[in-house]
């Protein structure tokens, strides 16, 4: 009995690290994307620290165990890494939103709600359409969403992770 304890430990031991490794490799990664040189340098030396005490760990008395628990922390620290990342938000997204109907009604509820909003007129297969668009921090999306849900439901929505922006007006909207 005293055997099986001792292998579930070193089994956990390799999950967790692995786990804690790809949450951090998956932070990094997408602070590499998104050009954020100081994270992505912080979070990947902190990865490969963590990636080589795990491969110590499994190839220092590998089994069948080890392999299963570096696998299993592999994908769920994968999981959690993107759900965190969604869960800090960092960055900016450009939205193209193209209604259906009242699309002067939805660019003015936007704006009251703290959107910088750009209007463009377009051409679309039968009719003229304008393109309302707007650069927010990912932290505002929620609000964006709710906004479409309840005016546009039925809009042609583009989204574009957004590396970089100049001038203009990018929401920040208080979270409160």
């Amino acid at each position: 009995m005293a055997e099986f304890w001792v292998v579930a430990e070193s089994v956990l031991i390799v999950f967790a690290i692995k786990f804690v490794n790809m949450a951090l490799q998956t932070l990094s990664m997408n602070f590499l994307v998104r050009g954020r040189r100081l994270y992505t340098f912080i979070f990947a030396f902190l990865e490969v620290m963590v990636y080589l005490v795990g491969l110590s760990q499994v190839l220092n008395s590998m089994t069948i165990y080890k392999m299963l628990g570096y696998a299993l922390g592999y994908a769920t620290g994968a999981l959690f890494g993107i759900w965190l990342e969604q869960k800090l938000a960092i960055g900016n997204q450009t939205w193209l939103i193209i209604p259906n109907e009242n699309p002067y009604r939805l660019a003015y509820h936007l704006r009251d709600r703290g959107f910088g909003i750009t209007t463009i007129s377009g051409s679309g297969m039968d009719s003229n359409r304008m393109i309302i668009l707007t650069t927010t921090m990912r932290k505002n999306i929620a609000l964006l969403n709710a906004s479409l849900t309840e005016l546009a439901p039925d809009a042609f929505v583009s989204v574009l992770d957004t590396r970089t922006t100049m001038g203009g007006h990018v929401t920040r909207i208080p979270r409160g």
